[in-house]
């Protein structure tokens, strides 16, 4: 495999090595796409491309593609298998025995319309319908299919690269007449934009058959014949699985447990020393209320609800200081204090603590409810004036009469509005989830979330009161509450005040709203002097303003959506007033740490690695170059390289950055700093029969004009998912022995398997991938 060295020095080309299901050739010159550098490490280009270039078929074609100035863009297509099916026979013969019925006595057969469940393309029943056609015949395809004919069918499919070459021909010659015309081609590559849910136009369609006729009738007649493709076609190349990770990259392997522990032990020695801190203050309050008189009548129940009791206090104070994001901010900017603790994961701490509180009160609360007030109502009258009378007036009260005292009042009304609370700010409800009951759903939401988790003002309250009226102490040594909560309070509602102060200092002027498909709202405003921020923006902190992607998701976002929808449809009367607050800390600031980064977001998740992007971008075009031979250029402190791997399943997302893709792109061609990969997992994989047409246009069509016919940017893109194995490997093995910092926005299920991934590599190879995750 060339090195990266190799590439940058123009050294001739690598020797071919068959990865990932292709074979590829390195230019002789000039950077290719992303699409064909898994045997050579080089480059993502923006530009056309010089050398072999990739379709999904089973035959090449040997010619030279020039654009309108003469010069070479393709001098061979290289193609990877075709397939129809991945299914084996049994599995196709176990779909046809559940769907089969016997028709007048004779052999089982099956509706003509189930073709496309035996052969797994149920989500595609069209493109299905078309394989049928093609081998059935233009006359009477629309029969019943007995077993025998099926398996046949499925022999054609599956089984030589000629048969496969000659079903597809088949699909593309639309009226059987042997050939196949611009026409034929302009229909195929509709029919497998629709497939692929893409959105195509007639004339781009016209254009792209045209491409491809040009490319393909090399003698000008017209129409393209099957003995025409096996004429031109290249030997077949064999093709292999990637290569194994090389033994070189296994120096100095830690071990599992190792390379776990360095990934969590800032988070196990918070969470333990919490616990540590909980247990040591239920105990002491426990064997405290052990040896008091009140023991006597309410036994180890009385214990058990103080020692809940003290665990609340710490925790209803430690629970306002992950969300106070000023001093988190400030705090994690200490190097030696973030090294130690894990800043970015303050709110799942917070949601760890809320956990706490919840234990906290079904224990306090629900011993003296069931245990402790039954047993002070009914205990010998006796007993209660010798332990508990001096606390109650030495009137021995009803259960009735001990619910209405200020202490019991006041934590039922508390209970009360936590019981509120807590539910409303679970991801169900935030996100108005379907799992969750209409009714439900139609409350549910983020402003609900907002609102709700306010009434927390009214909780603290409550709990000072609480905590000031207790029976079963007079001594104001131990009505400790608001020791605990008073500086958490202060400091919370000193950070709320001084964030609204901040936030009307600012003045946004130049407000610029645009609105793109898929309900996403753009804002571009001139960034106030003196404002510098993390990387939730889509603008880096070097460009003079700052720009959000805000997609529609929920009732708050849907809201804003509408609001600046009617204003420049023309129905509002301005804009509304925007306000800025922050800056805040986000986990996405920590790429600066490191030399090699790869950041992964799943649809509008990409927003804080734009912002990324552009600053690594505006750094490798500040960076100063020494004209001395052999000189290391200057870069500011960042990483060297980045890459990106953006994830959606619908196409209109591209449009929500293209402007930025291109201005990337013209930074790309002078410092390559930066590799971009875009995938659409609505679309079929490579070699997939739905999607093997737009290969061949995508590649054609790249290096012609040097855009995607996806993503309308010079951004190539990929088909279906990544093999996030794959790319880890290949990072492991460009990287020997360095630090990658990997950062994700997106999904939690996808999140486990790469923080999964970012160990494994860690600990079988001698790179090491620290896994950061973004919150929303």
């Amino acid at each position: 495999m060339c090195s990266e060295e190799e590439m940058d020095n123009k050294s001739p080309p690598c020797t071919n090595e068959r990865e990932n299901m292709r074979v590829v050739e390195c230019p002789s010159n000039g950077p290719i796409p992303d699409m064909f550098i898994n045997a050579c490490v080089a480059p993502l280009a923006f530009s056309p491309v010089q050398g072999t270039v990739t379709v999904p078929f089973s035959a090449g074609w040997n010619r030279r593609y020039r654009d309108a100035s003469g010069e070479n863009l393709i001098t061979s297509l290289e193609i990877i298998p075709l397939r129809f099916t991945n299914l084996e026979w049994t599995d196709v013969e176990a779909r046809f025995d559940r769907l089969a019925y016997t028709k007048n006595g004779t052999e089982p057969v099956i509706k003509w319309s189930d073709f496309s469940f035996c052969i797994a393309m149920q989500q595609t029943p069209e493109f299905a319908n078309e394989i049928l056609r093609a081998l059935r015949g233009r006359s009477e395809w629309k029969v019943d299919i007995t077993k025998n004919e099926l398996r046949d069918y499925w022999h054609r499919m599956a089984g030589s690269v000629d048969s496969r070459i000659q079903l597809f021909f088949y699909m593309c010659d639309r009226n059987f007449d042997g050939k196949i015309d611009e026409i034929d081609m302009k229909q195929t590559i509709l029919g497998s934009a629709s497939a692929n849910k893409l959105s195509m136009t007639h004339e781009e369609a016209q254009e792209y058959a045209a491409s491809i006729m040009e490319f393909l009738d090399t003698e000008k007649r017209g129409y393209l014949e099957l003995d025409t493709l096996f004429k031109v076609s290249l030997p077949r190349a064999s093709y292999g699985r990637s290569s194994p990770t090389p033994d070189d990259l296994y120096h100095e392997p830690m071990s599992k447990h190792e390379v776990r522990f360095r990934s969590y032990w800032r988070r196990a020695w918070i969470v333990l020393f919490w616990l540590l801190i909980c247990a040591v203050l239920f105990t002491w309050k426990f064997i405290q209320y052990s040896h008091r008189p009140a023991f006597q009548v309410m036994g180890y129940c009385l214990s058990t609800a103080k020692g809940a009791a003290e665990t609340l206090k710490l925790n209803m104070a430690l629970i306002l200081l992950p969300v106070s994001r000023n001093t988190v901010t400030w705090l994690r900017k200490k190097r030696w204090l973030s090294s130690i603790i894990p800043f970015n994961d303050n709110i799942n701490f917070h949601k760890l603590i809320a956990c706490g509180i919840v234990v906290g009160v079904i224990l306090h609360g629900g011993t003296h409810l069931a245990c402790d007030f039954p047993r002070i109502a009914g205990c010998d009258r006796v007993l209660f004036q010798q332990t508990l009378a001096s606390g109650f007036g030495h009137q021995q009260p009803t259960y009735m009469q001990i619910l209405a005292t200020k202490e019991v009042a006041t934590g039922i009304a508390m209970v009360i509005l936590m019981a509120i609370a807590f539910p409303l700010a679970t991801k169900w409800a935030r996100r108005q989830s379907t799992l969750l009951p209409r009714s439900v759903r139609h409350v549910a939401g983020y402003n609900t979330f907002w609102y709700s988790h306010h009434l927390f003002v009214f909780v603290y309250a409550l709990l000072f009161v609480h905590g000031m009226f207790l029976f079963l102490t007079n001594n104001p040594f131990e009505k400790t509450t608001w020791m605990y909560i008073a500086v958490p309070v202060l400091l919370y509602a000193g950070e709320r005040i001084y964030r609204v102060v901040r936030s009307g200092i600012y003045e946004i002027k130049n407000l610029t709203p645009s609105l793109y498909p898929g309900k996403v709202l753009s804002l571009k405003m001139q960034k106030p002097e003196g404002f510098r921020h993390p990387f939730s923006l889509t603008s880096g902190p070097g460009d003079d303003f700052l720009s959000v992607h805000i997609r529609a998701l929920g009732d708050w976002t849907y809201r804003l959506y509408g609001i600046f929808q009617e204003e420049m449809l023309g129905a509002a009367k301005g804009f509304p007033k925007v306000y800025i607050d922050g800056p805040y800390g986000a986990s996405s600031q920590d790429y600066v740490k490191y030399d090699v980064v790869l950041l992964i977001g799943l649809g509008i998740g990409a927003t804080p690695f734009i912002s990324i992007i552009r600053d690594v971008a505006n750094n490798a075009q500040k960076a100063e170059f020494d004209q001395v031979a052999g000189s290391v250029c200057k870069i500011p402190k960042g990483p060297l390289k980045a890459y990106l791997y953006w994830v959606t399943r619908e196409q209109i997302s591209f449009e929500w950055f293209r402007d930025v893709i291109t201005e990337i792109s013209k930074i790309y061609l002078k410092q390559p700093v930066i590799e971009m990969h875009n995938f659409l997992s609505s679309v079929y994989q490579e070699g997939d029969g739905r999607s093997a047409i737009l290969s061949v246009i995508q590649a054609l069509h790249y290096a012609r004009t040097g855009i995607d016919i996806i993503s309308k940017t010079p951004m190539w893109t990929h088909y279906s998912r990544p093999d996030w194995f794959n790319v880890f490997s290949k990072l492991a093995r460009r990287h020997p022995g360095e630090r990658i910092g990997v950062f994700y926005c997106g999904s939690l299920l996808l999140g486990k398997e790469l923080e999964g991934l970012c160990t494994t590599f860690s600990y079988r190879t001698n790179t090491r991938f620290v896994f950061h995750k973004e919150h929303f």
